[in-house]
């Protein structure tokens, strides 16, 4: 990542737009960012880190502070960052959540927090994430790290440079996964710890799902089935019991077969008895229903007889009613044509009575005409008439004098709003140059506060170093103790095996260990003979205690330099407090430091007080403005009445002798009378025209009505004379067939009812036969099958069926249950000797696949705790260190160098990436922590300079082409700094960009190129200055 420009708005301490461009360098790869302390160095790259993350680099910094003090209420606070990573550019555009000017009215609106990334692409910047999750995703994947990656490896916070040095292993280890993209290798491990877990957890689901089968297989209580051999053997056994259940199920089958057959016969012989005596019974039945059955066959064959009479008194009874019907509408139809022959004489009365009133309405028709002629005039008069109205009514509108006022008023409100805003400006200018020493007062404040928290750190550090010094005490006691004991042991071991080899040595042979023929003095057994494990414990023991004080050692030197680096900052800070205040001493600390504060908080209230009355000030400004425009209007609006005014009076004039033509040549005493009579004389013509028509259309309605009735009378008359002549044949003709019977009209009429039944009769006639014919049937079929039927000799009781029934059901399902075991055994012993078969695969498997997630997860047959990921990574670290040794050597003078720890250590925390020093001076290695605050600095500067070397041959996407370093230089010696300065500058041949925030005077010199920070009473600024 190569920055190209930097734009800030509100940001910090400063108030104004702030533009860098990097390109201002020159060419050159290093630069100092340089100005006075609080002026704002560190917040240029607070900026970037905001721009990038969203948040300050900083962790004490938050990122609801980073508006800034100084800027106007409608000023948006707002950061622009523009980089390039490779040949690819992008820009960030992000603006905090914040408080600004509302645009309209008065008061302060909430500004939500946004940002935008956007990418170069054809000459073109096109957005390619505007979300909060999206742009931080899209700057994860550009730059290649997260905000606490970032801040160890690009860009070093002031206070914070040695996070990446000191890591532990876990975080050094997510930090090179970032780096280096070795996914792969996780992917890997997680992939053989999956197929190992999963290999196990299907032997263990093999052996539960035998242990299940075993449990569901049938056996006696006293004989557990523990194995498939124990299932083999109890399948061998079921065998001969089962040829007894067969024969015994054979047999009892038989019996209930015989009883079967000895029962169907005596059921058959009762049926066949039983059918024989409901057969004589139906017939019997059927018989004794004879009687009716001959009654009901004469009534049907006379009433048969009955239909051709029948069908002639139909006919004749139809034919006289159709006349009667007849004969009534004749006389209906008379009555209706008597009705409209009055009601035709009636409209023609009507019509003749109007046809007389003809001439008087054609008189007024006439007179209608004249009137209507005489309405167009009046019609233009009231026109006329009502424009001269709307024309005075309009002149009363343009007051003149109304206007003038109006005008004066406006000018007297603009004279007051300029004393107004007069007096603001004065006040407001009184408080501001006031309010300018609040910068002095902050200034002040913040030197005390440094200098408390400088002086409450060195007490702390007091503290820390006596509790070190104390401890350090009891370690070397226990070091002592440890060395004499290790010793002691030690001896008594020698002497054991001295003791041990006596057995070798012979008289007049030479001693095994020195070849001397004499043996004057034989080693004695000593009273404690310790074992060499013993021996090696109390080594151990007395190593780590070593280490132990080595490194406790190590922590109170960096205890001592940290002390004497606060008590230097502490003569520095009690300097600069002397400079501020004559009188500030010890005692008078708190009173000035209250009074301090006091003063704060009066001069922020006062600067408070100065903002409403500057709200105040803008809203009297606008409000002069819109009055200065009123009072325009108004004198503008005064020259228009009086013109106006003049036109219409002209206007009026003119209307008024047009009106007053009209009313002389129209000679009209009363315009509403004369339109009253008008109008009733309309009305009276109309309805007349309309009493015409309705006379007309009644008087044809009525003779079409008379011919209409008239002509359905002769009709019906026609109609009822020959219905009459039908009639009186079809009575002859039906008087004669009930002679031919011998019945009179009355007897035959009496007889219809039973006529009308004749139908259902019959068909009960017809069941009475069908049934006879069915039951003699059935009962002859009977005595047919009673004849050849033989009553059974033998006899079975239900008691002696029923036990036969039982045995055999008992038998028969004993049978069952023992094939149905016998088959849930069997299938049993094919899954049990299934899974046995698959289970000796599955061990195989297992124990490879637990070989592999043991060497590729750091198990205990492997390195442990060693990772196959880290493995890689740790080969990849070695490269960075050496890298990194190649300056820091140079920058110890050859006393330090950096080294990865033995990755062989117990414990079950991550290992294999821990880092620890190489002391030339002391010839032992010793963790990072335990290095001086500016051996430190060294440290972390080279292991970063080092991992850009190595970074980018390994991950190209990653592009390690700017480090910042935020202060550090002030913790080295002269010698020390200019080895430092050495190393770095021979850096600017790489091409890399380097970044320095220092107060050092000596880099000044050596930098030619400068980013030059300036505070001042109303914010700070910046700017690029090549010497």
């Amino acid at each position: 990542m190569k920055p190209i420009s930097l734009t800030m708005q509100a940001f910090g301490p400063y108030r104004d737009t702030i533009s860098l461009d990097f390109n201002a360098l020159e060419g050159h790869s290093m630069f100092l960012i340089s100005g006075p302390t609080g002026a704002g160095k560190t917040s240029i790259l607070d900026a970037i880190v905001y721009a990038l993350y969203g948040e300050p680099s900083g962790e004490v910094r938050k990122t609801d502070a980073i508006r800034s003090d100084f800027a106007e209420p409608h000023t948006m606070t707002c950061v622009e960052f523009t980089f390039a990573i490779g040949a690819k550019k992008y820009r960030i555009e992000r603006l905090p959540k914040q408080l600004v000017a509302k645009k309209r009215g008065t008061g302060m609106r909430e500004q939500n927090a946004s940002a935008t990334v956007y990418a170069m692409k054809d000459g073109e910047w096109q957005v390619i994430a505007t979300s909060a999750a999206a742009v931080r995703e899209s700057v994860q994947s550009i730059i290649g790290f997260r905000k606490d990656q970032f801040l160890q490896v690009v860009l070093l916070p002031q206070g914070e440079f040695r996070k990446l040095l000191v890591a532990s292993t876990g975080e050094r280890e997510e930090i090179l996964h970032t780096l280096f993209r070795t996914e792969l290798y996780r992917r890997l491990q997680d992939a053989l710890k999956e197929a190992y877990e999963s290999s196990k957890q299907g032997i263990e689901e093999n052996l539960t799902k035998q242990q299940i089968v075993l449990q569901s297989i049938p056996h006696e209580e006293d004989t557990p089935i523990l194995t498939i051999e124990h299932v083999r053997q109890l399948l061998a056994s079921r065998v001969p019991r089962r040829d007894i259940l067969e024969t015994q199920r054979d047999e009892a089958v038989r019996i209930v077969a015989d009883y079967d057959a000895l029962r169907n016969r005596w059921a058959l012989y009762n049926q066949v008895k039983q059918s024989l005596l409901d057969a004589q019974t139906a017939l019997d039945k059927v018989k004794g229903k004879e009687p009716e059955r001959r009654k009901l066959a004469q009534q049907v064959q006379f009433l048969t007889a009955l239909t051709p009479v029948y069908e002639l008194y139909k006919e004749n009874k139809s034919k006289g009613d159709n006349l009667h019907t007849l004969e009534k509408t004749l006389a209906e139809t008379q009555q209706l044509l008597a009705t409209a022959q009055a009601t035709e004489a009636e409209c023609r009365k009507d019509y003749e009575v109007l046809q007389a009133q003809s001439d008087a309405m054609q008189e007024n028709r006439v007179t209608l005409t004249y009137w209507e002629q005489q309405a167009e005039s009046l019609i233009e008069l009231e026109s006329t008439q009502k424009e001269l109205d709307c024309l005075i009514k309009k002149r009363a509108e343009y007051d003149v004098v109304q206007a003038e006022k109006a005008a004066s008023a406006g000018r007297e409100q603009v004279q007051n709003l300029q004393y107004e805003i007069q007096t603001l400006r004065d006040k407001i200018s009184l408080n501001i140059k006031e309010t300018d020493q609040i910068y002095t007062v902050k200034d002040k404040l913040s030197v005390l506060d440094t200098f408390k928290t400088v002086q409450a750190d060195w007490q702390t550090l007091s503290h820390a170093m006596a509790s070190k010094v104390e401890s350090l005490s009891k370690l070397d006691n226990e070091v002592h103790s440890a060395k004499v004991q290790l010793e002691r042991l030690e001896h008594l071991l020698q002497e054991g095996r001295a003791y041990e080899l006596t057995d070798l040595v012979k008289d007049d042979a030479p001693c095994p260990v020195c070849g001397s023929l004499e043996h004057p003095a034989l080693a004695k057994k000593p009273e404690l003979y310790p074992t060499k494990k013993e021996v090696d414990a109390v080594r151990k023991l007395y190593q780590d205690l070593v280490e132990k004080l080595a490194k406790e050692q190590g922590a109170k030197e960096s205890l001592a330099q940290r002390i004497a680096e606060t008590e230097v900052t502490l003569d520095k800070q009690q300097a600069e407090i002397a400079s501020l205040s004559d009188g500030l001493s010890a005692d008078t600390f708190d009173d000035i430091y209250t009074s301090l504060q006091a003063d704060m908080i009066r001069l922020e209230t006062l600067r408070t007080d100065t903002e409403v009355l500057q709200d105040t000030l803008r809203h009297k400004e606008d409000e002069l403005a819109a009055v200065e425009k009123e009072v325009s209007d108004l004198e503008k609006a005064k020259d228009t009445v009086a013109s106006e005014a003049h036109r219409l009076d002209v206007k009026i004039g003119t209307v008024q002798a047009k009106a007053d033509t009209l009313s002389a040549n129209l000679r009209i005493d009363d315009a509403d009378t004369w339109r009253t009579k008008l109008t009733n004389l309309k009305a009276e013509l109309s309805i007349y025209d309309e009493d015409v028509t309705k006379a007309q259309t009644r008087l044809e309605s009525a003779r079409q009505t008379v011919s209409g009735d008239a002509g359905r009378v002769d009709t019906l008359t026609s109609q009822v004379r020959q219905e009459a002549e039908s009639l009186a044949t079809v009575r002859k003709v039906y008087e004669q067939s009930l002679a031919a019977i011998d019945l009179v009209e009355s007897e035959f009429e009496e007889q219809l009812a039973d006529y009308e039944q004749c139908d259902t009769y019959r068909e009960k006639l017809k069941i009475l036969d069908a049934d006879y014919q069915k039951a003699q049937a059935v009962y002859e079929s009977a005595q047919k099958r009673a004849d050849s039927t033989v009553k059974p000799e033998d006899t079975a009781s239900d008691e002696m069926y029923e036990a036969a029934v039982q045995s055999r059901d008992d038998i028969v399902g004993a049978l069952a249950t023992w094939d149905k075991e016998s088959k849930q055994i069997e299938d049993a012993l094919g899954k049990l000797e299934a899974l046995d078969a698959a289970m000796g695969e599955a061990r195989d498997e297992v124990e490879f696949l637990g070989r592999l997630n043991d060497l590729a997860n750091g198990g205990e047959q492997g390195f442990k705790n060693v990772t196959f990921e880290r493995y890689v990574l740790g080969a990849i670290l070695d490269e960075v260190v050496y890298a990194a040794n190649l300056r820091l050597q140079r920058m110890s003078r050859s006393r330090y160098s950096l080294e990865r720890s033995d990755y062989t250590g117990g414990g079950r925390g991550k290992q294999g990436l821990d880092l620890a020093v190489m002391d030339t001076f002391t010839g032992q290695s010793r963790p990072v922590n335990t290095l001086s605050g500016g051996e430190t600095f060294l440290a972390s500067m080279a292991l970063a300079l080092g991992l850009a070397d190595v970074i980018q041959s390994y991950a190209g996407g990653i592009h390690m082409d700017t480090i910042f370093i935020d202060e550090g230089f002030g913790t080295l010696d002269p010698d020390t700094l200019e080895l430092a300065m050495e190393t770095l500058v021979q850096l600017q041949s790489s091409g890399r960009l380097i970044g320095i925030i220092s107060h050092v005077p000596e880099l000044k010199s050596r930098i030619p190129a400068h980013l030059e920070v300036t505070r001042g009473d109303d914010g700070s600024t910046a700017r690029f200055v090549i010497n």
